[in-house]
């Protein structure tokens, strides 16, 4: 793990991270932004699939996956800038490790979403009943992302000695 944070830092993105003044602002500023398209599109898709709202197809709401998956992306990337500045800060900390656990299970239920709820799901006409284990996908997706959600947050907070 040395080796990869020696690595790490001694990449050009960290030296662009940490010698622009304006490179951590930006990173946060797009990450927050997209953290915020990305919660909004998964509340309104889950919060659907879970059975709320039941009079808007969810054909229409699945509409929102493009949008979801470009947040997503834009957090990748900002957040592997965040690492290449900082990867001594952050592999040291447990609560970053469990904000990644946390990023592995709402993958893996999206896979299930994919594999099993899509398929049946987009079929379903306006005002249809969401079929149990679809609603429950949806409950471990917000889960999942709220989870995600609150240990990022949490991250200068937790795992540093201070938490």
């Amino acid at each position: 793990m040395d080796a990869l944070m020696d690595w790490l830092v001694s990449t050009p993105i960290n030296g662009l991270v940490l010698n622009y003044a304006w490179s951590w602002p930006t990173l946060e500023s797009l990450h927050f932004l997209a953290l915020c398209t990305l919660m909004g599109s998964l509340l309104i898709m889950d919060l659907r699939l879970i059975g709320f709202n039941r009079i808007i197809p969810l054909q229409a709401v699945h509409s929102l996956m493009p949008v979801a998956l470009v947040s997503f992306a834009i957090n990748m990337i900002t957040g592997f800038g965040f690492l290449f500045g900082d990867p001594y800060t952050y592999f040291a900390n447990w609560a970053f490790w469990f904000k990644m656990a946390l990023i592995v299970g709402a993958g893996l239920n999206f896979l299930v979403y994919l594999k099993m709820v899509e398929p049946v799901v987009l079929k379903l006409g306006p005002n249809e009943p969401t079929p149990a284990f679809a609603k429950i996908v949806g409950m471990v997706s917000l889960l999942f992302w709220f989870g995600v959600l609150s240990y990022g947050r949490l991250l200068p907070y937790l795992g540093t000695g201070g938490g």
